[in-house]
């Protein structure tokens, strides 16, 4: 066989043998905890020796040792590079069962090894009894009947370890996959903002060039910037709080150019919060929103207010609010608003709350998210 063909087989056994999930982990952690507090039980019942509670301890423990081993090291290894990431055949589910075969009876030899160990012998098979409530049943390992008996057992214990860890896998992947749909569903709602964020952009440069042609050179520079910014976050399903922020915030200078001081701020973000993750252009669009239908219709100052706080120590809230003077004549069609929710919804489920308050003097959103 070609050598580097054994040594990159040799690397994808170790990678596969020590790259784990945290959840699987933290399940085998628990699966042994369960196996020696099981096993210590049974030993205790069966074993002819008493007063041993060292011994059977230990024996426990390398008991459930040599069956993590085994699991781990050789089917979790042959589920994973053979079943798992390939199309299932009939073929491979018959090699896989002579697989687990003679995986039995290597745990069972090794089994059999443990307890030659000198103070483990009194654990020994041969030395098992089983009272019935007459007498003593002695079980002779020699005999045959009793040996397949053992790996029998040994074969559905791993087999059934077999289909958990499958179910178990498929289950991780039918969320990974969930997960990347709700990423490209995201992505493309995210996509759908982009010609609104231009015309508005382009529309504020439009008014400025017959006012002030200076002040339309400007915004056209910080229209640049603000798009180099832009073409990254966008690119992105979810983005941060803080880029967020950039990308508006370069938006709000725009817009400033043109309403002059009928812009008015008020901004109160928590620097704690500055990497939560929120989906890509979300404030963006409901300032966008607030400007158009808050701040543009009207000739007097208006003010925008945004704020990002903590509720508590599992949720965050964020807001967005603007004064109305004047009943806007913009066309309202909610799709900016439908857009966000539609995306919050993808990204977080219903662990979020949306609230939207309106008055004849002031419009917000108020939503209030997990902590990540």
């Amino acid at each position: 066989m070609n050598k580097a063909l054994v040594k990159k087989s040799i690397k994808d056994y170790f990678s596969l043998v020590f790259t784990t999930t945290k959840s699987y982990k933290v399940v085998t952690v628990v699966g042994l905890l369960f196996n020696w507090v099981l096993s210590v039980s049974i030993l205790q019942a069966v074993v002819t020796e008493q007063h041993q509670y060292t011994a059977i301890i230990v024996r426990a423990a390398l008991d459930g040792l040599w069956f993590f081993l085994m699991t781990h090291l050789f089917v979790r290894a042959y589920l994973k590079y053979k079943i798992v990431n390939g199309a299932l055949s009939w073929q491979k589910i018959w090699r896989f069962l002579v697989f687990i075969l003679v995986i039995c009876f290597i745990a069972f030899a090794g089994s059999i090894g443990i307890g030659q160990i000198e103070m483990l012998k009194f654990t020994d098979i041969n030395g098992f009894q089983f009272t019935n409530g007459e007498g003593v049943l002695q079980f002779d390992v020699s005999k045959l009947s009793f040996l397949s008996l053992m790996i029998f057992n040994s074969y559905i214990v791993f087999l059934g370890w077999a289909i958990v860890y499958l179910f178990w896998h498929q289950q991780i992947n039918r969320r990974k996959v969930q997960k990347e749909m709700h990423h490209a569903q995201i992505q493309q709602l995210t996509n759908q903002l982009n010609p609104h964020f231009l015309f508005n952009a382009f529309n504020s440069i439009r008014a400025l060039i017959y006012e002030d042609q200076d002040k339309a050179a400007d915004t056209v520079t910080q229209l640049s910037e603000l798009f180099r910014t832009h073409l990254h976050a966008h690119l992105k399903a979810t983005s941060s709080m803080d880029d967020e922020w950039q990308v508006c915030s370069r938006y709000l200078t725009i817009e400033g150019i043109r309403l002059e001081e009928r812009l008015q701020l008020g901004v109160t973000i928590d620097d704690d919060l500055l990497t939560q993750k929120i989906p890509t252009l979300t404030l963006l669009t409901l300032v966008e929103n607030a400007i158009k239908h808050g701040i543009s219709p009207n000739s007097e100052p208006g003010k925008i207010m945004i704020s990002a706080t903590k509720i508590d120590n599992k949720r965050w809230q964020l807001m967005v609010g603007n004064s109305i003077n004047k009943p806007s004549q913009a066309d309202g069609t909610n799709t900016g608003m439908k857009n966000v929710k539609q995306r919050l919804a993808l990204m977080f489920g219903n662990k979020y709350d949306w609230y939207q308050t309106k008055t004849d003097s002031y419009f917000e959103v108020k939503m209030e998210l997990p902590l990540a």
